[in-house]
């Protein structure tokens, strides 16, 4: 059964460069790992939501494959890139 990671961030850095270099370690990761960025963008809180900037929907083959993406030691300093930059959260959706 597909997972599903949910991403929704605000970012307080002046330094917008730092999404470059994020991209550029994450892009290989999810094909490594048969993520797929479904929707990305700035979302539209609908109800008793927080006002986040960015919002992205990734789509893995099952849970384990998005574990192993988030888990993926290539994956610790993009991470850190993104939570010195961001407040945000993330969420895992398995289905089934």
């Amino acid at each position: 059964m597909s997972a599903y990671v949910i991403s929704l961030s605000s970012q307080h850095s002046d330094d917008p460069s730092w999404r470059d270099q994020y991209y550029e370690l994450v892009v290989p990761l999810l094909e490594k790992h048969g993520g797929k960025i479904l929707a990305a963008g700035a979302p539209d809180a609908l109800e008793r939501a927080k006002s986040w900037q960015r919002g992205a929907i990734i789509e893995f083959p099952d849970e384990a494959a998005a574990r192993a993406f988030y888990d993926d030691p290539a994956y610790h300093h993009a991470k850190g890139l993104r939570i010195f930059h961001t407040d945000g959260e993330i969420h895992l959706l398995a289905a089934g």
